[in-house]
């Protein structure tokens, strides 16, 4: 984590400049890169964000999940997810906190690599899931093109999925703002 910071303090000196109001303009986009807990274990998520307005923006993102499950072993866990972002308050030209409503659809795999036993009741080692999820952003601006930004969100999954039924995910990452 040590490291992360280093370097997002060193490229944010790329766009260091004075804040210039074009934070959350519509079509302004990013890219951002997070890591995070999970209930169960760690994950690695990729997001693109569009500004549909000024002041709400789309965020579509892919993550992969792993961690350990008692009895049933390693497991991976691939989801995609759609958030719609409307802001809900900003503090200067610096941080902005987002609500973020939407849905996710995943595919998970338990046993991986042949670790835990096999299930007695022939329950299936892989799934796929779906649904709702809601939470939070924050983006802490470190110049004109980089951002912080600290995510928080919980969910519902439908199809009796084998992680868990109330998914919640915390990261932290880096994004690059772009127009």
């Amino acid at each position: 984590m040590k490291n992360f910071l280093l370097v997002a303090l060193l490229l944010a000196g790329a766009g260091a400049v004075p804040a210039s109001a074009q934070r959350h303009v519509q079509h302004m986009a990013s890219w951002g890169a997070h890591r995070g807990r999970s209930e169960q274990g760690t994950y690695y998520e990729l997001s693109y964000t569009s500004m549909l307005t000024n002041r709400l923006a789309l965020r579509a993102s892919g993550l992969r999940e792993t961690g350990t499950l008692s009895g049933r072993g390693d497991y991976a866990s691939y989801a995609g997810r759609v958030l719609l972002a409307p802001q809900l308050f900003r503090l200067g030209e610096v941080v902005y906190v987002h609500l973020l409503l939407g849905a996710g659809a995943g595919y998970e795999r338990t046993g991986e690599h042949g670790t835990g036993e096999p299930a007695a009741d022939a329950q299936q080692p892989q799934r796929f899931t779906y649904g709702p999820q809601a939470g939070a952003e924050a983006d802490v601006f470190l110049g004109n093109r980089f951002s912080l930004v600290a995510t928080a969100t919980k969910g519902y999954l439908f199809n009796n999925p084998l992680l868990d039924q109330w998914p919640g995910y915390a990261s932290a990452g880096l994004r690059y703002h772009f127009r």
